[in-house]
């Protein structure tokens, strides 16, 4: 969303930094824009819905029966798009929707604390912040161990428990609490709101926050470094509600695992190496029977072999086999030195090829091949006793081996 040009406007009254728990509120409609590439755009000479910005997404809610889905600041005039139009001069009802409001509180009120620890214990600077939808993320200036990161949590965990209390005041730019802060609001800055927990964290911030850490409902670390952005090391974490829920998903996930492996958590590590043992083996034996089905099915495809001239032609679809059994059935019916092997099977929609031909026979298997895979859409080749390869067109196939079929026969009896 793109503000219209606010200097004909007065600055909006912001109770999201008055009030900050305040969820309903009354406003005059001062103006409204309409655009097709932006919307309908609408300015209140008071507001309670906080615009995106410094990492917080935009509050969202209701203006009467419109409802509102994004709010945005230019020059201190705020500016909601809505999903229908208001008429200037009218009084409205605006509503914040307050669970979406409460979380991004807790999330943001999280990370200030989490970035102070990580800050005063392990010297990482958080230079970098995002609040997602299921996650909030921070980049480091610092890699830290999943150690540090562990010891962390508890340590925010246990400032949580503190109930220590968390404020917001507008002070001047040469106002000594600034020199205490964290960082450095902007240079051209004149008046600059900050964000205290009290006897612990002071930064320049324009977000909401929970009233204090206990408000903040625990904290929880979701990855342990490794990923990097832009040369900075980045984590993620959720808090409060979020937490909840999480912590409700893994139960329901945990429940599910164990009954279905018959067993409880504390075994999970167990079972698995039990699984793992019981998948080799079976591995093994399916192995052990895929080898005795080969000669099996060869003595049945040599059976229906064609003559042509002194040779036998085997000519087949094996759907029904692993595509990796392809080769060995070809080497089985190929041993014998007068047998020529043209093997085709549909995998995944896709069309695979293996010909071979035994010692006596006087066929080309690569060129054969190369033309039936051009009729799969594909490629392929290899040496005149053996060829595989195949094409994308698995609906071809039938018509790749009967073409086939066709030349290699004229090829024998000419």
């Amino acid at each position: 969303m793109t503000p219209p040009d606010p200097t004909t406007l007065p600055p909006t009254r912001r109770f999201f930094w008055e009030e900050p728990l305040r969820e309903r509120f009354e406003a005059e409609v001062l103006s409204v824009e309409v655009s097709q590439a932006e919307g309908i755009q609408v300015v209140l000479d008071q507001t309670a819905f906080y615009p995106e910005g410094g990492g917080q997404p935009a509050d969202e809610g209701r203006l009467g029966e419109a409802e509102v889905t994004d709010v945005q600041e230019q020059d201190e005039v705020v500016w909601h798009l809505l999903d229908r139009r208001l008429q200037v001069g009218e009084r409205v009802e605006g509503v914040i929707d307050w669970g979406r409001r409460w979380d991004h509180m807790q999330q943001h009120s999280g990370q200030h604390l989490l970035s102070r620890v990580l800050m005063r214990d392990f010297e990482a600077e958080t230079r970098g912040f995002h609040l997602g939808a299921d996650e909030v993320t921070i980049d480091l200036t610092v890699e830290l161990t999943p150690e540090q990161l562990a010891l962390a949590e508890a340590r925010v965990n246990a400032l949580i428990d503190d109930e220590i209390p968390i404020t917001a005041r507008l002070v001047a730019r040469d106002d000594p609490a600034i020199e205490r802060a964290r960082k450095r609001p902007p240079e051209d800055v004149t008046e600059v709101r900050l964000v205290e927990i009290e006897g612990l964290d002071t930064v320049p911030c324009g977000g909401t926050h929970v009233p204090s850490t206990a408000r903040i409902g625990g904290l929880h670390i979701l990855s342990t470094g490794g990923r990097k952005v832009h040369g900075l090391h980045r984590i993620a974490f959720i808090c409060g509600g979020r937490l909840r829920r999480d912590y409700a998903r893994l139960e329901r996930l945990t429940s599910g695992l164990s009954l279905l492996l018959t067993t409880a958590p504390e075994q999970f590590g167990e079972r698995f190496e039990d699984l793992q043992e019981q998948n080799k083996d079976f591995k093994r034996d399916v192995t052990e029977l895929r080898s005795a089905l080969v000669p099996l099915r060869a003595a049945v495809l040599l059976e229906a072999a064609e003559k042509a001239g002194a040779a036998r032609v085997v000519t087949a679809r094996v759907d029904d086999l692993p595509p990796e059994t392809l080769p060995a059935l070809a080497a089985a019916l190929s041993a014998h030195s007068d047998v020529v092997v043209l093997l085709g099977a549909e995998v995944g929609g896709a069309g695979r090829l293996v010909f071979a031909r035994g010692e006596e026979v006087k066929a080309d298997m690569g060129a054969l091949l190369r033309d039936a895979a051009r009729i799969l859409g594909g490629g392929g080749g290899g040496a005149p006793d053996y060829a595989s390869g195949g094409g994308p067109q698995g609906e071809e196939l039938d018509t790749a081996l009967t073409a086939t079929r066709k030349s290699l026969i004229a090829q024998l009896t000419a």
